[in-house]
């Protein structure tokens, strides 16, 4: 019996030493459960706050083409706003104008994250400052879906973009080739000309200019219909600019120059339409076309492809990209 207790009393001193080795690895996995655990999270918040001030310079510097302004700044907050803690700060803002491109670094200050539990490992200090790197770019569209019409470049050119005002000049935008000027650059019928859709949405890509027209005034080619129209009502859409055509009749292609921005308030795209808006240019009758304005306004959409051009039109696009 005294065997048995004296060696019991071994085994204690033995599971002692062995625990005590085992404490350090098992410190070891703690820190990776929870402290390394409360690195990711930080990271994550970090990459939010860095993509939302990438986003928001990129936003300032497309509007900037227009005249408005950029600055390496976050103004809104955002890197300190997508932090829980709202310990956040930007480590660095690069703007590279040559290829309109932002990247945003973030970081957890120069508190860091602290990770306790880790710290007990020999060699791993007490904190860890976390980095994040948001970019985007801005520019152009060239390529993408839009409205199945096209807008003749003379509306635009006697209407052009408005930025920031109160009580915006309104137009009739008028499906009509036959009472419209001649436009710079090239005879443009004006007005503008259905395209062929089932659904009222085409992609156009200006790289390849020349696009099959829907013939006639009638919506049947082009899928605008009534209800389609009024879900557009109140929003800006991109729209493509036309500033020649070819063929006669039914045959007729159009020449697309650029994309703008067009903010629909009204439409009257069938003889039973009640969408008109009264504080614009009336259509009336036979009349069919589309109310509103051409604005300068940026898009954050993958939507489209971004390429060289003029920002003149007023339409810029703004998405991430990889940094």
């Amino acid at each position: 019996m005294r065997r048995l207790i004296r060696k019991a009393r071994d085994e204690r001193g033995a599971s002692a030493v062995l625990f005590g080795f085992l404490l350090i690895p098992l410190l070891g996995f703690a820190g990776i459960a929870v402290d390394v655990g409360a690195l990711y999270s930080e990271k994550a918040q970090l990459q939010n706050g860095a993509d939302s001030v990438a986003l928001e310079v990129a936003i300032a510097c497309a509007k900037d083409e227009f005249g408005a302004g950029c600055a390496a700044t976050d103004p809104g907050g955002l890197a300190g706003g997508n932090a829980v803690d709202g310990a956040a700060g930007i480590q660095s803002v690069a703007i590279d104008r040559s290829a309109d491109e932002v990247r945003v670094t973030t970081n957890s200050e120069d508190l860091g994250v602290r990770h306790p539990l880790a710290s007990m490992i020999p060699g791993v200090g007490d904190s860890t400052v976390v980095t994040a790197i948001g970019a985007a770019e801005w520019g152009v569209p060239v390529r993408g879906s839009t409205l199945a019409l096209a807008i003749g470049y003379c509306e635009f050119a006697d209407h052009p973009p408005m930025e920031g005002v109160a009580s915006p000049t309104k137009i009739l935008v008028e499906y009509n080739t036959t009472t419209r000027r001649v436009c710079p650059g090239g005879f443009a019928p004006g007005g503008f000309g259905w395209l062929p859709s089932p659904d009222c949405t085409t992609v156009v890509d200006v790289a390849n200019p020349w696009v099959d027209s829907s013939p006639g005034s009638s919506v049947t080619g082009s899928g605008c219909t009534d209800a389609y129209m009024a879900t557009l009502l109140g929003e800006t859409v991109f729209i493509p600019i036309y500033d020649d055509f070819r063929g006669t009749g039914a045959n007729v292609d159009f020449h697309i120059r650029e994309f703008a921005a067009f903010k629909i308030t009204g439409f009257k795209v069938s003889g039973g339409n009640a969408y008109t808006d009264p504080t614009a240019p009336r259509c009336v009758g036979a009349c069919r076309g589309i109310q509103g304005y051409f604005m300068k306004y940026v898009s954050v959409s993958d939507a489209f492809t971004l390429g060289s051009g003029s920002y003149a039109s007023g339409a810029a696009i703004v998405r991430m990209i990889l940094p």
